[in-house]
């Protein structure tokens, strides 16, 4: 194979991973809170063939004509939307809500809460929802909660909600259904400055789907091209074994 079509596969290869990402990105368009990934290549100053070597955290090579192929999270604030629900909240700047899973506490946006058969406040999986002092168990009565995640019924306080920052947000890890995995070293409990919580609301993905789509348009295009770059080239490839063959 001529280093021509090992770069064009390469290039395939890149818009193809690429597509696999925006492709996640549009099918998680109505998913509460969801932070959308992009891409990250680590261009090489040499187009020679080469094992490129990176100190980038989780970039991994693909081949020795790519390059280095990693994505990142990207965790802007998404649009927010009232429910009108009494258990939905939403967070309006940095930081997550705690939760207890069986793997250990991780953290979430999604704010779509609701009460188990105890009255502790859960997550749609079940895992409940960590207050400063654990779990959040709701009597009947009216919830309120207010900006700083103070949760009342009644009038009265039960709990307030944990809310946790990360230093490094990059750090985290995605775990699924929208929960993450944080790293040691980075997570301060505090209330971050100038976040505020909405209770009756959520927040949605904070993904555009007129740019996403555009994105997805333009990387199949280029995926394409780089498929019509290797069977021209293979077609080369073997009109010149042919007449090789012919004039032995």
């Amino acid at each position: 194979m001529s280093g021509g079509m090992y770069l064009a596969a390469a290039g395939a290869l890149v818009q193809q991973l690429r597509l696999e990402v925006l492709a996640n990105n549009v099918a998680n368009i109505n998913t509460i809170a969801y932070k959308g990934d992009r891409s990250v290549f680590q261009i090489p100053e040499e187009t020679e063939p080469q094992t490129f070597e990176t100190s980038i955290e989780g970039i991994q090579t693909l081949s020795p004509y790519a390059p280095p192929f990693s994505t990142v999270t990207d965790f802007s604030q998404g649009a927010i939307r009232q429910t009108g629900n009494p258990l939905d909240v939403a967070i309006n700047g940095d930081g997550f809500f705690s939760i207890q899973t069986p793997d250990g506490v991780q953290y979430t946006r999604q704010g779509s809460f609701t009460l188990d058969a105890e009255g502790v406040l859960v997550t749609p999986e079940g895992y409940p929802v960590l207050g400063d002092g654990g779990e959040i168990a709701l009597e009947e009565g009216t919830v309120e909660i207010d900006l700083q995640g103070g949760v009342y019924v009644d009038g009265d306080e039960v709990g307030r909600l944990q809310i946790t920052d990360f230093t490094n947000p990059e750090t985290l890890i995605k775990a699924g259904n929208g929960r993450f995995v944080g790293s040691e070293g980075t997570i301060s409990a505090e209330l971050p400055e100038n976040t505020t919580l909405s209770q009756g609301y959520l927040e949605t993905a904070n993904i555009n789907p007129v740019q996403a789509m555009t994105e997805m348009i333009e990387t199949s295009r280029a995926f394409e091209a780089y498929q019509k770059v290797i069977q021209s080239a293979d077609e080369a490839t073997s009109k010149s074994i042919n007449d090789v063959g012919k004039t032995i």
